[in-house]
């Protein structure tokens, strides 16, 4: 009992060192921040491409970046002070201009999206599904792993939010890895589902539909904003993206290959999964209005160019239908516990910096000194060289949404510079970002799988780091002739 005693004082002693540790880093940060944006305020000069208005976008970028690096201040915070200090900067000069982040048709689409999946939660369909395909798979680690893609894909299209959907899995596949030793071949099979399972397969099963995954919807608002229509849309996007799904294959075969997993046997079989799925109630008649409205919201995205109704009206409205008094039994107070609000603030601001990028033209001013970099290789040389400076820059950045903002507008605007068409190199350049698994801190969904310590950091990066090189390859040699197939050859600069 005095050992039990002793352990538990020694845990929350660690614990609360661990807590001031990281107060007094994000303090450091948060301090740091505001010495970046000084900085680039009072010595950066201004010049002909470099205007007052773009120093002080850049000076907000710089604050946002330290911000995000640190954890100086939570994310959402960051979201809502992005556009205030764009005011404060002179970067944007009127309240709806700095804030036009948050009423873009797409940040609605999101918020749409965000209570949508929240509804799933709440209902626990999420994991009823995710269950309902697990389970039906044959007791061997290579099968199971199947399972867990599959559900991450269907989950990809019904929680549109990374990290919700890794803390989906979380459970589901800490009750697998509890079927398994912790040496040998088990040890082998806890590492695969917890980093695939957990982190991969939530990043990767998001980039085919743009509500997916929220850098989708950043790089989609860049690419329409640099060229001043709506080229993408829901459909084009899935249309355009599709293929990413031979990832998820080269994902499976890699892992297995690697962890040398694919026929280890589940010990007791898959009971523990059939056992987690019997304790679920069965399905209610307020389940069964959910999924309805979610596939109607679907069905009417992907035929936008028929009804013309923007993706934002549709899931709003849908939204609106599963709160008509009597028709659910579904509560606001839960649902709204469930919202993400924090990850859609963020979102907002993101888009704002942004746009305030592409509006001070400091987008054009950064790309033009990274153009020079570019070796005259053809756009096949420049497409690797330029995805490999884009993951190695962005390596200290957790936040896949963050890296995205922060590198989107200056992407767009190096493509017609390098002579290449804008929207199959953005695309090309940016969906990597989806895949960067070099460090287990790279993106969050792989940070919340290197937090249950079933897997070292150098194991991750064994696995994890040959992955982003091969979707690099993946995009250049798969990726860029199939845009070519859909109108948006990389090669031909967009006039």
């Amino acid at each position: 009992m005095a050992d039990v005693v002793l352990q538990t004082k020694e845990q929350i002693r660690v614990s609360k060192t661990s807590t001031t540790g990281k107060s007094k880093f994000a303090l450091l940060g948060f301090i740091l921040s505001w010495i970046v944006l000084g900085a680039i305020l009072t010595l950066v000069p201004t010049s002909q491409g470099l205007t007052a208005g773009g120093r002080a976008a850049l000076a907000v970028m710089g604050w946002a970046t330290m911000i995000w690096l640190t954890e100086g201040l939570p994310l959402a915070i960051s979201g809502l002070g992005i556009p205030l200090l764009l005011i404060l900067t002179g970067a944007s000069g009127k309240m709806p201009e700095a804030f036009s982040g948050y009423t873009q048709d797409v940040t609605f689409l999101i918020l749409g999206c965000f209570i949508l999946a929240a509804v799933m939660q709440t209902t626990g369909l999420d994991r009823r599904i995710a269950l309902g395909i697990v389970s039906k798979v044959k007791p061997t680690a290579g099968s199971v792993l199947k399972g867990l893609i599959g559900a991450h894909l269907i989950m990809a299209v019904l929680v549109p939010a990374t990290n919700a959907r890794g803390a989906v899995f979380l459970p589901i596949v800490q009750g697998l890895n509890n079927l398994f030793e912790k040496e040998g071949e088990g040890a082998r099979a806890r590492k695969l589902f917890t980093m695939v399972g957990i982190g991969f397969a939530s990043l990767a099963s998001g980039v085919m539909l743009l509500h997916s995954h929220m850098s989708n919807v950043i790089i989609a608002q860049t690419i329409n904003q640099a060229l001043k229509k709506d080229v993408i849309t829901w459909g084009t996007w899935a249309w355009m993206n599709w293929p990413l799904l031979g990832v998820l294959v080269i994902i499976y075969y890699w892992t297995n290959w690697v962890m040398k997993t694919k026929n280890i046997e589940v010990p007791g079989g898959i009971e523990e999964i059939k056992r987690q799925k019997k304790e679920l109630s069965k399905m209610t008649f307020t389940d069964y209005v959910v999924l309805i409205c979610f596939s109607l919201a679907i069905l009417l995205w992907a035929t936008q160019t028929i009804h013309h109704l923007s993706m934002a009206i549709v899931t709003l409205g849908v939204v609106m239908v599963l709160f008509i008094p009597g028709l659910t039994t579904l509560s606001w107070k839960k649902v709204q516990s469930n919202t993400i609000f924090g990850t859609w603030l963020l979102l907002c601001g993101s888009l704002s910096l942004v746009s305030a990028f592409e509006k001070t033209g400091v987008d054009k001013w950064i790309a033009t000194h990274l153009v020079g970099l570019a070796p005259a290789w053809g756009w096949v040389g420049v497409c690797i060289f330029i995805c490999l400076v884009v993951q190695i820059s962005r390596l200290g950045i957790v936040s896949n949404v963050a890296a995205v903002t922060l590198l989107a507008p200056v992407v767009a605007a190096m493509a017609p510079m390098l002579g290449l068409n804008t929207v199959a190199f953005t695309m090309l350049v940016l969906n990597v970002d989806s895949y960067a698994f070099v460090l287990p801190i790279s993106v969050t969904a792989c940070l919340i799988a290197y937090g249950t310590e079933e897997f070292s950091f150098g194991e991750f990066v064994k696995v994890g780091a040959p992955i982003t090189l091969m979707v690099i390859l993946y995009m250049v040699f798969v990726m860029a002739p199939w845009y070519a197939v859909t109108g948006y050859p990389i090669w031909v600069p967009i006039k």
